[in-house]
């Protein structure tokens, strides 16, 4: 939304685009999300910056000539563009006594300011393609929070009853698109030892997935974040592998469809060359087909993050340029090529 906010740098969304669909790749993430802070999409509560908005209009329009579908996040965890602490923040200039980033989930002014987001953004007519974004088929899901997570009640009572208020407000406006929570994919006591080095981020993946509304599920896999520092490669290796045939057990349980929505090899991570990313791509992306292949709910995966050259600022150490690693522009498009030629295999038995 940054680049194709200015008519100078909007080439670097075409670019992005174009090398995605090229390498096979068919769905984007990216945030309908800027609060506060440096050139915000919303200044404020239900002020929005008109550059930046047309801006996210360039966003999908261009997704929709290149055949790529988007999720679009709606606010962030974490206070990097702005997040539920500047949320927050605004009710507290007016007047709310709020002591906790958390309060964004049960203050009723702040998840006033929430929905009226929801509904903006939902209702945005695109100055390009002349649809509201509600009715625009390029537009592939919502999701109600960047890694949503609630530690100050470990309970999860608190995220699950907003994520149940929020997706029943959400689908009051739009019931054509699909919706997702934003979870990483840690568990509640039912299962929390599942979750690496003893996290409670006071979310349940089972039980926040089954709020009505809710239609896929997702995770993220971090372990090089996650795990004990001087947790080896073989055993982060190790700990995904299960931690995604973990969420693929639940998910069909559940009978929803799971998206690895994160993943990606830190160039921060010991020992790090670009083989071992893509021996660690070649391994999630191998998971994925062989669950697809025999029916399973998870189809797809989406690695942090696709960058075109030149966008050092919007950088980190988990960055993807294509066409300058070769290597793993192959590994990327094998696995677009071998869920294609599936997903073609299994339309033809079905006529």
């Amino acid at each position: 939304m940054y680049m194709a906010s200015d008519p100078s740098t909007r080439n670097k969304v075409t670019t992005t685009f174009q090398q995605a669909s090229k390498y096979g790749m068919n769905v984007a993430r990216t945030w309908a999300f800027t609060d506060g802070g440096f050139r915000p999409l919303q200044s404020s509560p239900g002020v929005y910056n008109e550059q930046m908005f047309e801006g996210l209009d360039f966003v999908i329009s261009e997704a929709q000539k290149y055949g790529i579908h988007l999720i679009l996040g709606l606010v962030n965890n974490w206070n990097t563009l702005g997040g539920k602490k500047q949320y927050v923040e605004w009710a507290r200039e007016r007047g709310q006594q709020l002591t906790s980033e958390d309060d964004f989930f049960t203050n009723p002014m702040v998840k006033g300011f929430y929905k009226n987001h929801i509904k903006a953004v939902l209702t945005r007519v695109n100055t390009i393609t002349k649809m509201a974004y509600k009715d625009d088929p390029t537009i592939l899901a919502w999701e109600l929070m960047n890694e949503a997570r609630c530690p100050s009640d470990l309970s999860g009572k608190t995220i699950q009853n907003w994520i149940t208020e929020m997706a029943a407000y959400l689908k009051s406006i739009d019931k054509n698109h699909l919706l997702e929570i934003g979870l990483e994919g840690f568990y509640g006591d039912n299962k929390k030892q599942y979750n690496p080095n003893n996290l409670e981020p006071g979310t349940n993946f089972i039980s926040n997935n089954q709020i009505l509304g809710i239609d896929f599920t997702t995770i993220h896999i971090y372990p090089d974040q996650w795990l004990q520092p001087g947790t080896s490669p073989e055993d982060q290796d190790k700990w995904a592998s299960q931690w995604i045939q973990a969420h693929i057990d639940d998910s069909k349980l559940l009978k929803k469809p799971l998206l690895i929505a994160e993943f990606g090899k830190s160039s921060s991570t010991p020992g790090y060359n670009v083989t071992m990313r893509d021996n660690y791509f070649g391994k999630i992306y191998g998971t994925i087909f062989t669950c697809a292949k025999y029916g399973g709910p998870c189809g797809g995966g989406l690695f942090w993050q696709l960058l075109a050259q030149d966008m050092d600022s919007f950088g980190d150490s988990y960055a993807v340029v294509l066409q300058v690693s070769p290597s793993t522009d192959r590994v990327i498009a094998l696995q677009s090529f071998r869920l294609s030629k599936l997903l073609d295999y299994k339309n033809r038995l079905k006529l």
